[in-house]
């Protein structure tokens, strides 16, 4: 027995809700694709981003800056300021101080160090404070010379204490050496002595230099032996 042909109207019903459904997918948006890091494309790690003064561009620069004093005058002449400069170690992987680094290569850092250094003389600050200052905002490391106070000023003293240690030491050697010497010079002198009267001879009574008295005693034994 044959099934009953649908018509159009039931058809349509029974198609509908496909058709919605489909036309609700094609109106959603599509979801983002994330594009692949490069470690993904070439497999090699991702390395972690450089830390400041790792190059010479000068990222990582922290600007040193203080108020003015009151009534401001500046603290010290160029010249100073350059010394101040010389104990001021630049960031960048030149290992310089920050005067020599600025006036003989290019850099990100010393440029903008020898600014603050400026603003801050012009502000009326001393040379110690304005090391404080770099120190506050960079570390110690920023110093040239550590610091002479707890461990760093044992580094200080340990060398010339060792020094005065061991010139008390060979003072002490050379002494001793020059008694054993003079110990023996007189113990040869009294063999000589003695060499010298088993033969009938006054060693006073003898006109000769050193050398002849060495040959001569040097003769004298060969026939005491």
């Amino acid at each position: 027995m044959n099934a009953p042909a649908l018509s159009r109207r039931r058809a349509v019903a029974l198609l509908a809700p496909a058709v919605a459904g489909a036309a609700r997918l094609r109106a959603q948006p599509a979801p983002p694709v994330e594009s692949p890091t490069p470690s993904q494309i070439t497999g090699a790690p991702v390395t972690a981003p450089e830390v400041a003064g790792g190059t010479m561009a000068g990222d990582g620069y922290r600007p040193v800056r203080r108020p003015a004093k009151p009534d401001a005058r500046p603290s010290m002449d160029a010249q100073a300021r350059d010394e101040v400069e010389r104990r001021i170690s630049c960031p960048c992987p030149c290992t310089l101080d920050v005067f020599t680094c600025r006036t003989s290569m290019p850099c990100g850092f010393s440029p903008r160090m020898h600014s603050d250094v400026m603003a801050l003389v012009e502000g009326g600050h001393s040379a110690d404070e304005i090391l404080a200052a770099f120190e506050q905002e960079y570390g110690q490391q920023v110093l040239m010379a550590p610091k002479r106070e707890g461990f760093n000023l044992a580094g200080y003293l340990v060398p010339f204490a060792a020094l005065g240690t061991g010139g008390v030491v060979i003072a002490m050697l050379i002494r001793r050496w020059g008694r054993r010497a003079a110990a023996v010079q007189a113990a040869q002198a009294a063999a000589s002595d003695r060499a010298y009267a088993g033969n009938g001879i006054s060693p006073a009574a003898v006109d000769a230099t050193p050398e002849e008295l060495a040959r001569l005693e040097a003769a004298v034994r060969g026939e005491g032996r």
